[in-house]
């Protein structure tokens, strides 16, 4: 199979820079020390952990470990998001490393429940993998008991892949989905969740970060709100991991579900499934199998479940991405989440200050940077096109991808800002909006 150029000129960078024989005029800004250091983790640590959002010289390095190619300024990470180097061949390497004795490697997966487990403070035993949110959506809608008539709480600005596992419960079961529309602010959407609950609501679901507006909803609070009144608190946080520091236990909600192939920039077909301790008599696997028991003995037909969240994880495993997500876990454990949220944080900020600068934009995402992280999502107030038309025109004259919004009849333009991006290109695309309205 042919590479791509890019791809291989990286491959040649990394194999020099890692090496120890890279020139220093290629990274100038580079310490003695950081030269020939091995791995990525080790010329990121040069840094001491505090990383200026705005050094344009560290953020370049680490736009280099993408293999996007240099033309594409890619904006929509919040759809698939690109994978570093440090995945892709890790991935390929246990591929080959397994096929070529034709084994799984299981044994290695217990290794990336620890790291999974330490970057976002939860056991080993709260924590499994799946192949992304939605599925983990759908193992925990079914997991909870609920009855005919019990009530779920839900936004009106839920992605699909977050709401279709609940309507279905409703459809089989009977339950009764109840909607809210967000509000903005921090004390305004806890008030629209506390007015919205009576005694038949069981379930609270919402987006961490909805998909649509970006917003930040304050998930530690409302977790605390529900607790109170007994209600189960599932997040999905499809659009959060990878993008801010994210703590298991000092949100204290009950069940979480996220993608690792979104802003972690994993492997495709993975995701990460958290289920509070607590709530393990509560919910129950729907799916089981090898790997599920705690005690199997097929003559006496006795079965004893995992008291762990890996329940889950039954049968053949693809191991390589599994440890593709612990590679991914590691990249950004090496930069820092705080660090990667402030950059993010840098971009957003830069780019909304430009937006509201332009007739016939409207800004639909918080310019407070509490109540948001690194999505940026706009109208065109502009009848002579829809949104669609726009984001094909700035595709197709600038190549910048960016994700329409038909969601809740939004009809936006969404801008994810991650890692590789860069302050010139929010100019870019400052430029191209510009211009498709003008």
């Amino acid at each position: 199979m042919k590479m791509s150029s890019s791809y291989n000129n990286r491959r040649s960078f990394l194999k020099k820079l890692f090496g120890g024989i890279i020139a220093t005029a290629t990274l100038p800004w580079l310490t003695s020390e950081a030269k020939g250091s091995g791995s990525f983790s080790a010329v990121v640590n040069q840094y001491k952990g505090s990383i200026d959002a705005h050094d344009e010289k560290f953020w370049h390095f680490v736009k280099q470990q993408f293999p996007l190619e240099e033309n594409l300024i890619y904006m929509n990470n919040g759809g698939l998001g690109p994978s570093p180097y440090q995945v892709i061949e890790t991935i390929n390497a246990q591929m080959l490393k397994w096929e070529s004795i034709s084994e799984t490697g299981h044994s290695l997966v217990e290794s990336v429940h620890e790291k999974a487990a330490k970057f976002f403070n939860c056991g080993t035993d709260e924590i499994a993998f799946t192949r992304n949110a939605t599925e983990g959506m759908n193992i925990i809608a079914r997991g909870i008991s609920l009855n005919r008539g019990d009530e779920v709480l839900m936004t009106t600005h839920e992605h699909p892949g977050g709401a279709i596992p609940w309507l279905a419960v409703q459809k089989d079961k009977g339950i009764r989905i109840k909607l809210f529309e967000p509000g903005i602010t921090k004390e305004e959407n806890l008030k629209i969740i506390e007015s919205n609950i009576t005694s038949k609501t069981k379930v609270l679901m919402i987006s961490h970060i909805p998909c649509t507006t970006g917003l930040i909803f304050p998930v530690k609070e409302i977790a605390q709100l529900c607790h109170q009144q007994g209600i189960y608190v599932v997040l999905d946080g499809a659009q959060v991991l990878g993008m801010i520091p994210v703590d298991f236990r000092d949100l204290g909600c009950d069940f979480y579900t996220s993608s690792g192939h979104k802003w972690l920039c994993g492997p495709k077909g993975t995701g990460i499934l958290y289920i509070r301790r607590e709530m393990v008599d509560v919910w129950q696997p729907t799916h089981v199998g090898a790997y599920s028991n705690k005690v199997y003995i097929l003559e006496e037909l006795k079965l004893e479940y995992l008291k762990q969240v890996k329940i889950v994880e039954y049968a053949t495993r693809n191991t390589p991405i599994i440890m593709g997500i612990g590679a991914s876990l590691d990249f950004f454990a090496a930069i820092g989440m705080g660090n990667v949220a402030a950059r993010g944080r840098a971009l957003a900020k830069y780019f909304k200050e430009k937006l509201v600068s332009i007739d016939k934009i409207k800004l639909l995402t918080p310019m407070d940077p509490q109540l948001s992280g690194s999505i940026v999502t706009f109208k065109i107030m502009d009848d002579r096109k829809s949104y669609t038309d726009y984001i094909s025109q700035i595709k197709k004259q600038y190549n910048i991808r960016l994700r329409p919004i038909g969601e809740h009849g939004l009809n936006a333009i969404r801008t994810s800002l991650h890692i590789y991006n860069t302050f010139d290109q929010v100019d870019r695309l400052v430029e191209a909006v510009k211009n498709v309205t003008a």
